[in-house]
């Protein structure tokens, strides 16, 4: 209970240490607007490629399916009614 009062003494206090980083504030030439932007480009593209291979193996198992399908002249349910 003890730190959360100190906490909050601290943060109303002292002000700077609640204030946001520098891309908030608009410079847009820092080194920190910079690395946001890496680190916004390198989950993106790995957000793109997961995708990209999920995509993939839904394609192919699809294909086999079909393959599998056309080579045993029945549907691929496996049942016939």
């Amino acid at each position: 209970m003890t730190r959360l009062v100190l906490l909050t003494l601290a943060v109303i206090l002292v002000p700077h240490v609640a204030l946001a980083c520098p891309v908030c504030f608009g410079a847009s030439d820092g080194p920190m607007l910079q690395g946001s932007n890496m680190g916004i480009l390198a989950l993106l593209v790995v957000t793109l490629t997961m995708l990209g291979v999920f995509a993939g193996f839904i394609y192919t198992l699809a294909r086999r399916a079909a393959q599998a399908e056309s080579a045993s002249g029945q549907p691929a349910g496996g049942g016939t009614r």
